[in-house]
Formats: structure tokens, C-alpha cells, sequence
């Protein structure tokens, strides 16, 4: 207890506590009630509707009170007005009429009522009025001429004129406009060409040829609206010419020519200046001819701008027609037109500062072939390349295909006429890339089965893509290292100890940022695969193709991503079979970045239920039990019955005994014969 402070145990001050603290709670109170109790008045909203003048109805202003006026002042106020402006007491001014008097004195009413009417004072807080929802009235922004009936018959003219004639004209154009494009995006002239004129043995330059004499070209290198004057004309004509003799001469040196195989009677013969001017222009873009005028180049642009729904238009006719080399074909244009490159070059001309004929020098050096090209072009000494060159080529993509399996839904079984699915992961690894990091799956038996191998076969092959490698003899592995890959060993073990003690610091290089490097085409490029199955033997599409985009790229350090999966999904074929197929993945962006993989279909029969198991099922569903009515019933037909559990455990028993004597030694049975002998002496 604090010092000075003591308690009150008898309790006389408790009556204290108690009525200050009633004080407390009742003062307050009898205040509030015992006050005058005034009605609640209105002020004026500011979101209220306006009246005429842009003012707000405002009742107490029209009284001349306050807002703070009590009922009682309200209408003492309103008596004496009503006294002074009642219409049978006012004295009228000199410009003032009975109606003006009258007016005012209903004003004033109607102000009273908005503060002591229940009804009225609502509706003043709902419609800003007293006299509640007025008329609304709306202006609409039309000339006055529009509206007036002197006028109507031209105004009426007008709407008939755009409803009848101008809508209809609209969908019209655009009905018809439509009608002129396929489902691909051309014209419908240019489709006919291409299909009269596509070929199953169509070559590169007979397709070039076709590529050019689209109807869309016309358009762009301007056909008889840019006919100019003659000697214009002259002048165009002379460029082109000169130019066809520089790209005869380029494609000698190059050493592309024309397929000997295909028919006279089938190659595309270019008949209109515009398509010989596109054909022109076409290949001097994919033989790199710097042509050194202006116009030339912005029309050579203005082509390759044009080709991209052209080229899915012969791709879909030669799908149509179920040719796979033809359609192969189509689909390799579109990554030549992209490089700038014809489709037979060395795909290292692809790199920057290595020319067509460069580029087959250093394939042949250092045999850089195959799947893996590049990455055997990037081991060895690179002598004659720029930097920039080697920086293009570390993140060149390449696809690594790491598995492809056929499955039926749940089912390992493919029964013919179902729905298979081609399930395959894919994902892009550098050159780079070491090859301990690369998946290294099993061959594949047919539907996607691994074949196990045991540890005196050889090894599994590095990728899916090795499948088609191994027909051909791949001597990669059997190469000894070089004095090159030694030197790089060395220095990669230096960087790595030099990184550890600190003394210097690892160079991070920034991978590209998912666009293609195609510094010839006009826009950026992603680059997409379009996956099919074909039949080799038969030249013949089995899947047409889809097109697979956001492929996985490697990680920043390298390291290739987690594959994704894709799916091709396809009827079976309709006979059971072993099929054999070649799944192909085509790029449309990068030469060489092809993979093409041997796979096969193994189409089965459903199994088929045994006649024992039928008969014995039957059986089972037609023979009663033995113990039931239906049994004994049978039994006296003399039909077959179930035997009963319990008869059948008795059988079982006496048959167990039997053996069981029948398995005691020939004592105790000379004793029974024995016994029979005595019984017969007794009864002689």
C-alpha cells in the first residue's frame, strides 16, 4: 500500500461513488431528452438537379431564412409572408400583374411545404424539386437543318442513300476482296499456277521459277502502272539482262546447276517480265550479288516480304498430293531464302565472312559433315575467321532430338485404325556444348522400345539423331585428339585453377536472345521445325507436318535446358504390319540444322478370347449347382451338374484313405487273406 492511501472498510463512502457515477450517465441524457426537439431541414445537394439559370432550389433562401431554422420560425415566418404576398391582399405594383403575384405566392408555398411536408420534402431529396421528377430534356449535337420538316425529304434521301447503298457496297468489297485470297493468303490466279505447274520432280530452279511468276509480284515491282516510257523501259530490261548474265556466271563458279533427272516437258518456263524481273532478284539474293542501285535492292526486299504465305502455299500443294521430296524441297527453300544461300552450298557459308566457296573448302578440310557439322568445324585450328565468325558459330543452335516414342493413350499395344501419338522431346544445344552433358539414349526398337545391351556391345549412340548417323560410318570417336584440343585442355585447366585462387575472374558471354542470325532477311526471325513422318521407299507423306516453336535453349553457362515434349498425332494404318518410317524434322530458318530419324510402327492385332475359355465359361453359366432344386432337377434328366462342395470333400476323403491303404506293406494285407482262410477251415 502506497503511503497516505487508506481504505474506507466501513463503507460510507460508497453512496458517493455510486451517484457520481450516476451522474455521470444521467446528465448527459436528461439533456438530450428534455432539449427541444427540432425537425431535421434540408440542404440544398450539390448533386441535386439544376433548374433554369443553372441554380439550385433552395427553399430557404426563397423565404429569405437561414439554414439553422427551427420548425416554429419556419412557419411564423411563412404566416407573415403568406399575409403580406397572398394574392387577395397584395397591393399590385405598377409593372407587376395578378399572375406575377400569384406565381409568387405559389413559390413560397411550395418552399414552406419542401420543409414541413413529409411528402414533399422527399421528393425535393430525391429529385432536387418539390413538385417531384420533372420532364428531363436532352440536347442532341444536330444541325438545326437536320431536323426541320422543310428538310425531311433530303434528310430521309440521305438514309435510304448509306443503308441501301453504302453498307451493302462495303460488305460487298470486302465479300469479294475475300473471295480473291485462298486459305493460305494468295491470290487465287497465283494457286492455280502453282498447282498446274508443281511437280513430283521438281527441282530447286524449277521452283525458284514457279516462286516467281506469282500474280502478288505485280504488284510490288509495279507491272503497267510503272511501264514509264519506252526508254525506261529499255533500261530496266538492260539491268535485268546484265544481271541474269552475272548469276549464270555465279552459279558456274558456285557449281549449281539444274537436276538432270527431271522431265523437260515438267521445269517452269518464266514467261512475263514481272516474273523474269522476281526470278532476277530471287537469285541474286541467294547468291549475296551486290547490285549496286537503289531501286533494285528496295524492289529485292519488297520480294522477299512477299514469299513467306507463297512458300506455305506450295508447301500445302505438295502436301496435298502426299510427295515427300517435293515437300522436303518447299520446306528447305524457306531457310535458303533466309540465308540468303542455295540449298546444296556448305551450310558453314551460313557464318559471317565465309563465302559459298570457302565454305566447301573448310567441309572438305575438316570433314565437318553430318549431323554435327559445326561441331566439328569448331574443334579444329580456325586460321582463315574472324572473331566474329567464332562468336556467330559457339551459339549456332542445333536440334537435339532426345527420344521419340509412339504410344496409343494408355495402351502399349497399336491396334490398326487408332490414334497414335509420335511423343518426342526436343530441345537446342550449342556446338559447344560437351558432350558428357548431351543425352546419350539407347536405340530404339519399334513403338519406342530400348533395346538393352549388355557390356561387351558397344555403346549407346549420343542422340536419337545418331540413329541415321550409324548407317553411314561415323569415325568421330575414333579420332585421336589433336594438338588443338590438347592446347584447349590445357588452357580451360589454367582458367579453372587461376579461377580458384582468384587471380582472375570469369568472363560471362551473353547467348542470344532467341532470333535467328539471318542478316539477309529483311525482318527478325524466330526459327521454327516442322516435324513429319514420310515413307522413303514410297516417296510418299504419311504425316503431314506440324510446326513446333519455343524449343528450349541451352542455359546461360551452356548447359542444355530440359527438353520439351511434343506431339504428332496420326491414324494408324489400317493392316497389321511392321512399318518402317522416317520421322523428319526440318528447320525453316538454318541449312543443315535438319534431323531425320529411322522409326518404326509395329501394328498388332487386338487379342482375341480362346475357345476353351469360352466353352468353359459357357459351362460355368449353364451347369446348376448340385445341391440347388435346379440341380437335382437335372440330374434326374441325367444332365451335367457342378458337383457339391460338401459330396466333393467326402470323395476327396475316401480317396485319401484309399491311397493311404493302398500305400501299407504287404503285412497287414496277407493278414486279411489270412484271416479270410482261418473263417473257411472253421466252417468245414
Amino acid at each position: 500500500m502506497a503511503p497516505g492511501i487508506s481504505y474506507d472498510e466501513s463503507g460510507s463512502l460508497a453512496s458517493y461513488f455510486g451517484v457520481t457515477f450516476l451522474a455521470i450517465v444521467l446528465i448527459p441524457w436528461t439533456l438530450s431528452a428534455t432539449r427541444t426537439k427540432e425537425k431535421e431541414t434540408l440542404k440544398p445537394s450539390a448533386h441535386a438537379p439544376r433548374l433554369e439559370g443553372e441554380t439550385i432550389y433552395n427553399p430557404f433562401e426563397i423565404l429569405g431564412l437561414s439554414d439553422r431554422s427551427s420548425e416554429k420560425q419556419i412557419k411564423k415566418h411563412y404566416k407573415k409572408l403568406s399575409l403580406q404576398f397572398h394574392p387577395d391582399k397584395i397591393k399590385l405594383a405598377e409593372n407587376q400583374t395578378k399572375e406575377d403575384a400569384e406565381q409568387k405566392f405559389v413559390e413560397l408555398t411550395k418552399a414552406y411545404k419542401s420543409l414541413t411536408d413529409e411528402v414533399t420534402r422527399e421528393n425535393l431529396a430525391k429529385y432536387g424539386n418539390p413538385d417531384g421528377p420533372q420532364q428531363r430534356e436532352d440536347k442532341i449535337a444536330i444541325p438545326q437543318w437536320v431536323v426541320e420538316g422543310k428538310n425531311s425529304i433530303w434528310v430521309l434521301g440521305a438514309y435510304g442513300l448509306v443503308l441501301g447503298g453504302g453498307i451493302p457496297w462495303v460488305v460487298g468489297r470486302w465479300w469479294f476482296a475475300q473471295r480473291k485470297l485462298t486459305r493460305d493468303g494468295i491470290l487465287n490466279p497465283t494457286a492455280e499456277i502453282f498447282f498446274h505447274q508443281l511437280r513430283e520432280d521438281t527441282d530447286f530452279f524449277s521452283l525458284i521459277s514457279l516462286l516467281a511468276s506469282a500474280l502478288e509480284f505485280t504488284a510490288v515491282l509495279g507491272g503497267s502502272k510503272k511501264r514509264g516510257s519506252k526508254k525506261e523501259r529499255k533500261e530496266r530490261q538492260s539491268k535485268i539482262d546484265e544481271l541474269e548474265k552475272i548469276l549464270d556466271q555465279r552459279k558456274i563458279e558456285i557449281g549449281i546447276e539444274e537436276n538432270p533427272l527431271m522431265k523437260k516437258e515438267n521445269r517452269v518456263v518464266v514467261t512475263t517480265a514481272v516474273a523474269k524481273r522476281a526470278r532476277a532478284l530471287l537469285w541474286a539474293h541467294l547468291l549475296r550479288i551486290d547490285l549496286n542501285d537503289h531501286q533494285l535492292e528496295s524492289e529485292k526486299l519488297a520480294v522477299l516480304r512477299v514469299t513467306p504465305p507463297l512458300l506455305s502455299a506450295l508447301l500445302n500443294i505438295s502436301l496435298a498430293h502426299n510427295w515427300l521430296t517435293t515437300s522436303l524441297l518447299c520446306i528447305k527453300l524457306q531457310p535458303a531464302l533466309v540465308q540468303a544461300l542455295p540449298s546444296d552450298v556448305s551450310p558453314l557459308a551460313q557464318l559471317p565472312g565465309i563465302t559459298p566457296e570457302k565454305g566447301t573448302e573448310l567441309q572438305i578440310i575438316n570433314k565437318a559433315e553430318g549431323v554435327r557439322w559445326l561441331e566439328k568445324w569448331i574443334k579444329t585450328e580456325k586460321k582463315d575467321v574472324g572473331p566474329e565468325t567464332v562468336d556467330v558459330a559457339k551459339y549456332w543452335p542445333r536440334l537435339e532430338v532426345v527420344d521419340a516414342v509412339f504410344k496409343v493413350g494408355d495402351e502399349s499395344l497399336v491396334t490398326p485404325s487408332s490414334i497414335v501419338e509420335l511423343t518426342f522431346n526436343c530441345r537446342y544445344v550449342y556446338p559447344t556444348t560437351p558432350l558428357s552433358l548431351l543425352s546419350k539414349p539407347k536405340p530404339l526398337l519399334p513403338n519406342g522400345d530400348i533395346k538393352e545391351t549388355e557390356e561387351g556391345e558397344g555403346g549407346a549412340a549420343d542422340s536419337v539423331a545418331d540413329v541415321e548417323e550409324s548407317v553411314t560410318k561415323v569415325e568421330e570417336e575414333k579420332e585421336k585428339p589433336t594438338p588443338v584440343d590438347v592446347k584447349e585442355k590445357i588452357v580451360e585447366k589454367v582458367q579453372e585453377k587461376s579461377e580458384i585462387e582468384g587471380e582472375t575472374k570469369k568472363k560471362v558471354e551473353v547467348p542470344p536472345n532467341g532470333f535467328a542470325h539471318a542478316p539477309y532477311w529483311p525482318q527478325l526471325r524466330k526459327p521454327h521445325f516442322y516435324v513429319l513422318l514420310g515413307d522413303s521407299k514410297l516417296d510418299k507423306v504419311i504425316v503431314p507436318p506440324i510446326k513446333i516453336t519455343d524449343i528450349p535453349f541451352p542455359k546461360p553457362d551452356g548447359a542444355p535446358s530440359e527438353p520439351k515434349e511434343y506431339k504428332l498425332q496420326f491414324q494408324a494404318p489400317p493392316a497389321s504390319n511392321l512399318y518402317s518410317f522416317v520421322a523428319h524434322w526440318r528447320s525453316d530458318t538454318f541449312l543443315g540444322g535438319d534431323v531425320q530419324v529411322p522409326i518404326m510402327l509395329k501394328v498388332e492385332d487386338a487379342p482375341e478370347v480362346t475357345e476353351s475359355l469360352e466353352e468353359d465359361f459357357d459351362d460355368d453359366i449353364s451347369e446348376p449347382d448340385e445341391d440347388t432344386l435346379a440341380g437335382q432337377m437335372a440330374m434326374m434328366r441325367g444332365e451335367k451338374v457342378k458337383p457339391s462342395g460338401v459330396h466333393h470333400q467326402d470323395d476327396d476323403s475316401e480317396e485319401e484313405e484309399e491311397e493311404d491303404s493302398s500305400s501299407d506293406e504287404e503285412g497287414p494285407k496277407k493278414r486279411v487273406r489270412a484271416y479270410n482262410e482261418d473263417s473257411d477251415t472253421d466252417s468245414d
